[in-house]
């Protein structure tokens, strides 16, 4: 090499490594400070006697939600819901907030520690997400308790199809996508609508349904998926954030619920990206399935379900069974065939 293209190379690799040693460090203890200084200077110290439990929830909450493809709010709606008997829309409106602090912090150092995502499902499914979010906002609402109902049937797909991708197909995770093209750029904004229609009712459910499709569709490697659908949440947790926070301005008493969950996010969600980047696939997957296996049992015990409540839920698992057909089907006839891409 040049001696003259040496030095600058040197410079660009020791300010790139700076950058990412203090990518995590410095955003952290912007928000730590902020939060501090909101609750001393308004004398909101209080706060944390009667919400602790949001805390409390927060703290596993946040350290499962980016360690897993679930989110945050995948813990925060179903004990918001069920133990705190906090209404649904409140509780998906907390796991937007909570997740914009939770989820970024997680998704800054999963960039800066160069773990593997898929930028451009990333852009897609974001892309189709605000416009999803969006319709399950203010068109496509769902009244109680159907979106306790759907985010357990989300759940308990997702489970399932974790389950068949792992232990029944056994097939060898992919590293990439097979072939960018136009059709993937249209599949993952589809996803992304649907994803965001169904964040927009419990707060989470577009990482969720970005990952199915990832694994099942295309055999990406649940270790890739997971960092990706991470990043994907962090996203669409900021619309959801704008369209309560700016838009409907009804946030409310959630206001008081987030504040008091801040720093304990701050720090738990990087944490769970960064054992997630270190756990061998079965364990990340075993602990995801435990998970939604006490999703699901809770609901059956907790939520009484009427003969219409049973219908709609037999048929929205009729079409997961279905779409889980067709993404395997997919996966075994067509991709087999095309090569690997970049991305």
């Amino acid at each position: 090499m040049n001696e003259a293209n040496v030095a600058p190379s040197l410079f660009h690799e020791t300010n790139l490594a700076r950058l990412r040693r203090w990518a995590y460090p410095v955003p952290v203890t912007i928000i730590v400070v902020a939060w501090f200084v909101y609750l001393t200077v308004n004398q909101r110290w209080d706060l944390y006697l009667d919400y602790w439990p949001m805390s409390l929830t927060m703290l596993f909450g946040s350290f499962i939600g980016s360690s897993t493809p679930q989110g945050g709010a995948a813990v925060a709606f179903p004990v918001f819901t069920k133990l705190l008997q906090i209404p649904a829309a409140d509780s998906r409106t907390f796991g937007f907030m909570i997740q914009t602090i939770g989820m970024t912090m997680a998704s800054v150092l999963i960039l800066a520690r160069g773990i593997k995502i898929l930028p451009k499902v990333v852009l897609w499914v974001t892309v189709g997400g605000v416009l999803g979010t969006v319709l399950g906002t203010y068109i496509l609402i769902m009244p109680s308790p159907f979106p306790r109902i759907l985010f357990t049937l989300g759940a308990t797909a997702f489970g399932v199809a974790l389950f068949i991708s792992r232990w029944v197909l056994k097939w060898e995770p992919r590293q990439t996508l097979p072939g960018w093209g136009a059709g993937y750029l249209l599949i993952f904004t589809m996803v992304g609508i649907l994803g965001g229609v169904f964040t927009a009712q419990t707060g989470s459910g577009a990482n969720m349904i970005a990952f199915i499709v990832l694994t099942l569709a295309f055999g990406i490697d649940e270790k890739i998926g997971t960092p990706t659908s991470v990043i994907i949440m962090a996203l669409n947790s900021w619309v959801g954030f704008f369209l309560h926070g700016v838009i409907s301005q009804d946030i409310g008493i959630v206001w008081d619920y987030w504040i008091v969950a801040v720093p304990v996010v701050a720090f738990g969600a990087p944490l769970g990206a960064y054992v997630v980047s270190h756990v061998s696939r079965d364990v990340l997957i075993s602990f995801v399935l435990f998970l939604i296996a006490v999703e699901m049992i809770t609901t059956l015990l907790l939520i009484p379900f009427t003969d219409s409540m049973v219908t709609i839920t037999a048929f929205v698992l009729g079409g997961c069974a279905l779409s889980f057909f067709a993404m395997l089907y997919y996966r075994q006839k067509r991709l087999a065939l095309r090569p690997a891409t970049t991305d």
